[in-house]
């Protein structure tokens, strides 16, 4: 399991990574992935770039890994807006959406009801930060990342 889950979206070329750790989501990722599969909508893992994680992974390997690689002046990782998968936003929306809307009513037997508040709060800060790209065509994945 990874140790960061986080949020990235991109607009024409402005690339934005919210700092927050989703950690509620990342705990409650198989239990969401199980609400997404009986709500009829898109499942969260199918929005999760894991293009940061391979290249870390693949990193580990080597026996001298390289020092100091240089960054993309748009990202300011190593990867570039090109290397990762993008979603359209308003895909996610419908995802987030039925997931908060579910747990809101308080009817989910998948995830304990004290851990509601915190995954709701993560739900709802990726769907403001989702809404404004959404008429725009702006597009979006969930980095997953050690640390």
């Amino acid at each position: 399991m990874p140790d960061r889950f986080l949020l990235t979206t991109l607009l024409g070329r402005e690339f934005v990574q919210t700092p927050r750790h989703l950690e509620h989501m990342l705990g409650h990722l198989l239990a969401l992935e199980e609400l997404c599969r009986s709500l009829g909508v898109s499942r969260i893992s199918e929005f999760v770039d894991i293009s940061l994680l391979e290249l870390d992974e693949a990193a580990s390997l080597l026996e001298h890994p390289p020092v100091q690689a240089e960054t993309d002046p748009e990202t300011g990782m190593v990867l570039a807006i090109e290397d990762l998968a993008w979603h359209p936003a308003a895909l996610g929306m419908a995802s987030l959406e039925a997931c908060a809307q579910h747990l809101a009513r308080g009817s989910s037997s998948l995830i304990d009801q004290a851990d509601v508040p915190g995954l709701l709060e993560e739900l709802h800060l990726c769907l403001s930060q989702l809404q404004p790209l959404e008429a725009q065509g702006g597009q979006f994945h969930f980095s997953v990342r050690n640390l």
